[in-house]
């Protein structure tokens, strides 16, 4: 059987994320996701697994996109001037997208690891 730190790293890279990995110990595993966003925007978040359980990985990234609050996201990102600052894109809907994409990687990871 596959290494779960493989599988993960291969369906996120074919659905366009950067994988990196951090163990903590030898029953926790801690992946960090990133990938940037429609407007160019740097995207990232993590999430853990025990006992390389993939059950554990795909519900701790579902909790963060259930979590994940766009209106809040772009709100940090908003200047003086109603547009973004430090480099954000001005169209809001971006961090919409940003929802999008994680959701789209808990699937893919679904899909991989019940087939």
């Amino acid at each position: 059987m596959e290494k779960i730190q493989d599988m993960v790293i291969s369906v996120a890279e074919k659905e366009g994320w950067a994988v990196t990995i951090e163990e903590q110990n030898e029953l926790r595993i801690t992946f960090n996701f990133a990938k940037f966003t429609p407007q160019g925007q740097d995207f990232s978040f993590s999430a853990n697994t025990f006992d390389n359980d993939p059950d554990v990985l795909l519900e701790n990234i579902f909790d963060y996109y259930q979590d994940y609050d766009p209106d809040y996201e772009a709100y940090l990102w908003i200047g003086e001037d109603g547009h973004g600052h430090n480099g954000a894109p001005y169209h809001i809907a971006d961090m919409n997208a940003a929802e999008d994409m994680v959701y789209q990687l808990h699937t893919a990871l679904s899909n991989a690891f019940n087939a």
